[in-house]
């Protein structure tokens, strides 16, 4: 059950990220929305390290590798979309580097996400 939840949770809460951020990097919403954008980003990582506690607690459909990647990528998530603010300080022509960085990541959250759903869902239907 806790999969299941972790990953619905997971795509919509990533799904409204990428949405947003879209948005924000277009400069079609005002940056007052930032603070929504990472509230939504810590439930996708508290989504994500479910997934990965999960995967490494499975009896059946476990993966230590994929649930250590899954904390990983969730740890990753906000060190790099908090330090947006402070790269751009440094570095205003090469920011959209850092974008495209926090974007990928995003991505790989999904996508262990979904291989984590997807792998404990046919561990269980096969041992049904």
């Amino acid at each position: 059950m806790l999969i299941k939840i972790g990953s619905m949770a997971l795509r919509v809460c990533v799904l409204i990220e990428l949405i947003l951020g879209i948005l924000l990097w277009a400069s079609l919403i005002p940056n007052s929305i930032i603070p929504v954008h990472m509230l939504i980003g810590l439930l996708a990582m508290i989504s994500l390290w479910l997934l990965g506690i999960g995967t490494i607690t499975a009896h059946k459909g476990g993966n230590l590798g994929l649930g250590i990647a899954a904390i990983i990528v969730g740890l990753l998530l906000p060190i790099v979309g908090l330090g947006q603010l402070s790269f751009l300080y440094f570095t205003v022509s090469t920011h959209w580097i850092i974008q495209v960085i926090h974007l990928l990541i995003g991505l790989s959250a999904i996508s262990l996400g979904e291989v984590i759903a997807g792998r404990y869902r046919r561990a269980n239907k096969v041992a049904a």
